[in-house]
């Protein structure tokens, strides 16, 4: 065979997306803060459009918890007016039919700069610190010697995410090499970080250094609580203990308070994920009548329109030909960015309408009445592609009377109950979290017994699914959990 380079013809079918297509689909993947990023650059870059004034800053929501954040949900009034879009893409059309275009100016390419200062913000982004990396930052300006600093980081490396040591000095010194002695004067230097109780190796540990810590030593009625009678203190009442401990009862109860506001696991404040804000752009609510409402609420983008001024120069037969095509373009290309928000509003209303028709005993009673819905079926009804579904609720939020949620939480793959009905998988983890949740803490339930008893509530799981969504939910097996 003869080889090298050659040229040759052929035909093939492709689909490419249209200018106004890439648009549309780039405005109504974006999130709603990159959205106000594409707005602001449209509004600088074509000069035929106009920001009305006065609704700019007026219009941008304050930010709300996600649902499952320790805050509380933000109470908002919702004034928006209908998007009046339509009307004037409606008035444009007429007006350009006079001036067609071959082929419409689509959304610019980002430029390097931009892309390279949009990299620069999200790597910016800095996350709070790690207990180890804490922990390490005293270790290092603790100022101890060579060997006890190198136990210290052994130590460090042991500590689980509750804040406890979880090996023991024998185990510490093998590992790393340093005499049992230097380990234990290491532990005790950790021991004094921040925050308190950490690297204890166990409960009584950790409660008795935050004790000392705050000024509560060997002989206060808090310290012998916690040393002679931890176990009793949840069981017993004041008088109980104050008789088993010889102290008073007065002292009893002071002692109890005291103790109840330490912390058992200092490590997980930095394991816990932070609250998260997030800007609605729809809100579901049930009426005094009963009846569920969809409406569109604030969303911070400057309010478009095309200038009249350009709109008179294009009308005006004596504006130079080249003029009239430049302003033809410019004013198909605001055109096309109204549109693209007009439609991403319309897409997002319409799922939204979708969902509140699905998910009614949801808002009223809250997750175990989240029913089964897909994209695929919602995509279906409105006439949509199901990527298109997939775009529209990824990163769109939407304020309902049970919190804050993204969109796409509302679409879950269902279970079937004994009495032939469905249920969701978000529901069904709910569930198991719920039996967990109520067991008998001397008794822990097996995920074996999970199924059982879920079994006789109507809800058909196997055990390995109980194991699956109870490892999901991050809950420890029946034996870690006495």
């Amino acid at each position: 065979m003869k080889q090298g380079m050659f040229q040759n013809q052929s035909m093939r079918q492709e689909m490419k997306l249209a200018p106004r297509m890439m648009q549309a689909l780039r405005f109504l993947q974006a999130p709603l803060p990159e959205l106000r990023d594409l707005v602001r650059t449209e509004l600088e870059q074509n000069p035929v459009l106009e920001e009305k004034p006065g609704e700019a800053d007026a219009l941008l929501a304050v930010p709300e918890p996600l649902a499952g954040t320790a805050s509380d949900e933000a109470d908002q009034e919702n004034d928006f007016e209908p998007d009046d879009y339509g009307r004037e893409i409606d008035a444009l059309e007429h007006m350009l039919e006079a001036h067609p275009l071959d082929e419409a100016p689509g959304t610019p390419a980002p430029t390097p700069e931009a892309e390279e200062k949009r990299q620069f913000f999200l790597d910016s982004i800095t996350a709070p610190p790690s207990l180890h990396a804490h922990l390490e930052e005293q270790l290092n300006e603790s100022g101890i010697g060579d060997a006890q600093k190198k136990a210290g980081e052994y130590i460090i490396g042991n500590v689980d995410e509750n804040g406890w040591l979880a090996a023991d000095v024998a185990e510490v010194s093998r590992e790393s090499g340093v005499p049992e002695e230097t380990v234990r004067e290491a532990l005790a230097v950790v021991q004094e970080f921040d925050p308190p109780g950490v690297a204890a190796r166990g409960l009584k540990e950790c409660l008795l250094i935050q004790l000392r810590r705050a000024g509560q030593g060997e002989e206060s009625a808090a310290a012998k609580l916690v040393g002679g009678h931890l176990e009793e203190l949840g069981e017993k009442t004041a008088a109980e203990l104050a008789k088993a401990a010889g102290m008073k009862e007065a002292e009893a109860a002071a002692a109890m308070k005291l103790i109840a506001l330490l912390d058992p696991k200092p490590g997980l404040k930095f394991s816990a994920p932070p609250a998260v804000y997030v800007t609605p752009e729809v809100e579901i609510r049930q009426t005094a009548e009963d009846e569920t409402v969809v409406e569109m609420l604030r969303d911070g983008l400057p309010r478009l329109h095309i200038s009249a001024e350009y709109e008179s120069m294009l009308q005006d037969p004596g504006t130079a030909a080249a003029a009239r095509k430049y302003l033809a373009e410019k004013i198909r290309s605001g055109q096309f960015v109204m549109d693209s928000l007009h439609q991403r509003r319309t897409t997002i209303r319409r799922i939204a309408e979708e969902i509140a028709a699905a998910q009614k005993e949801f808002f009223e009673h809250g997750i175990s009445k989240l029913r089964p819905l897909t994209m695929s079926g919602v995509a279906e009804k409105l006439g949509l592609h199901e990527t298109t579904v997939g775009r529209a609720v990824s990163g769109k939020y939407v304020r309902t009377p049970q919190g804050v949620f993204e969109l796409k939480f509302f679409f879950t793959a269902g279970l079937r109950t004994a009495d032939g009905g469905s249920i969701s998988t978000a529901a069904a983890k709910e569930a198991v979290a719920k039996a967990i949740a109520h067991e008998d803490v001397r008794h822990p339930l097996s995920d074996q017994a999970i199924a059982e008893k879920l079994n006789g509530q109507g809800l058909k799981l196997a055990r390995r699914t109980v194991a699956k969504y109870r490892e999901e939910l991050g809950l420890p097996p029946a034996h870690k959990r006495k």
